[in-house]
Parts: C-alpha cells; structure tokens; sequence
C-alpha cells in the first residue's frame, strides 16, 4: 500500500488536532497503508523526501490576523515557510497524492497557491460555518455516484462542522454536499480536483475524532487516499 505523510497541529481551542490525526491515521492504518505523522509544517519539507505517496493536511495552520485570536497569536501563528511551500506544491504538481480534512481550507491563508493547489479556501469576509451538531451530507449528482471516492459510501450522517461560502476554484468536481442551516444553498463539502499531475481530495469533515472514526466517513476517507495515491502510481486504485 501507500506511504502516508499526515500533517497535524494547531491552537486547541477549538480542535483536538492530536485525537483527530490518531482517528485518521488508524483509519488508513486498517487499509495497510504506512503513516507518518508530523505536527508543524516546517517538518513537511523534509518528510515529503521520503518516498511518500500521499500528503494528508488535518492541520489549522494560518496568520490568526482577525482581532478574535490576539489571545492565540503569539502561541500559534503561522507565516508558511518558502521550504514548506516549494515541498507542497512541487510535490502535489510532480504527482503525489493531496487529501485536505476539514480545516485544511483555512490554512496557509498567506499562500494564495494553496487554494489552487487545494482547489477552495476559506475567505475571512465570506466564508461561514455555525456551531458544531448534526449533519447530513449527500452525494452532488448521480455522475459523483460513480467517483471512486464514494465507492460504497452514501449519505453521510455526522456531528461535525459545515463551511460555507469557501472560494472555490473553477471546474473542482463536487461529489459531496451539505447545508449549514435550512434554508442555505447546498455547500460543496467533499471535492475531487488535480493540480498539475497530482489527484486531490477535500473532505470538509473530520472536526474530531469520532467524526473521522464513523464508518462511511472512514469508508470516503480510505477512498480518497486510495484515489490520489492510484494517480502517483503506488497503492492500487479504488
């Protein structure tokens, strides 16, 4: 199987990152996939030299700009690193596999190439998300029936978070979407999309541990790992 880099950290005010990337790496783990997790981004530059066939972003990495974080900045925040740029994308672009998990969107807010590389980011002025609670996810259309992601997955039913009005890059294959109140328009919440050889997957879940250990979303996210890793050529496909 596929050699997996998971990149976890940031403030725990909101997050329980370690819990979080102990679910997914023994959710991968039960596929035979061989993980590695690291938990700053400066560590990606050396760890993506290792033969690593997939890059797993769970991390909140970002600049905490907005006034509500002045009590975090000094502890936690995060000008990406021109060593952890250049890994990324060059890595991604020369093949290798992308999975972003729940706040990898609003990471690296400083790199405006992560949102092309991720295919959507979160916008500080737009985007939104309400209170954690129950959430229902369903697949976009019956042509996102047949993606290898969702392979045996269904509608999703979880506690978990929705984020809404992300900037998205055009021509991102939404297979997923979910709503962050009734009357809101469906949100892409799950989305297949390349940048320059690499396969990429966003999947907008994964807040907490008993989240990412839910059977269909262990299901996706065994999938998309399968899916972006078959791209570089390692790991089978789905």
């Amino acid at each position: 199987m596929s050699r997996v880099l998971v990149l976890t950290g940031g403030p725990d005010h909101a997050h329980d990152f370690a819990a979080s990337a102990g679910a997914v790496a023994g959710v991968l783990g039960e596929d035979g996939h061989h993980v590695t997790v690291v938990d700053h981004p400066d560590l990606v530059a050396s760890a993506l030299g290792a033969g690593v066939d997939v890059l797993v972003v769970n991390a909140l990495r970002w600049r905490m700009a907005h006034e509500r974080y002045d009590h975090l900045r000094d502890q936690w925040a995060y000008t990406t690193s021109e060593p952890t740029k250049q890994a990324i994308s060059s890595f991604v672009a020369g093949g290798g596999g992308l999975v972003g998990c729940h706040t990898a969107s609003i990471c690296f807010d400083d790199w405006p190439e992560w949102q092309q590389i991720l295919g959507g980011s979160w916008n500080w002025t737009t985007s939104s998300q309400p209170p954690g609670g129950p959430v229902s996810a369903d697949v976009a259309s019956d042509a996102a029936t047949q993606h290898p992601v969702l392979r045996d997955v269904g509608a999703l039913h979880l506690h978990d978070e929705v984020y809404g009005a992300l900037d998205l890059e055009p021509g991102i294959e939404v297979l997923m979407t979910a709503r962050r109140h009734v009357d809101d328009e469906a949100q892409p919440v799950v989305w297949a999309w390349s940048y320059g050889a690499g396969r990429v997957v966003y999947d907008g879940f994964g807040h907490d541990a008993a989240s990412v250990r839910d059977p269909d979303h262990a299901r996706l996210l065994r999938n998309a790992v399968r899916w972006v890793a078959s791209g570089r050529g390692a790991g089978g496909g789905c």
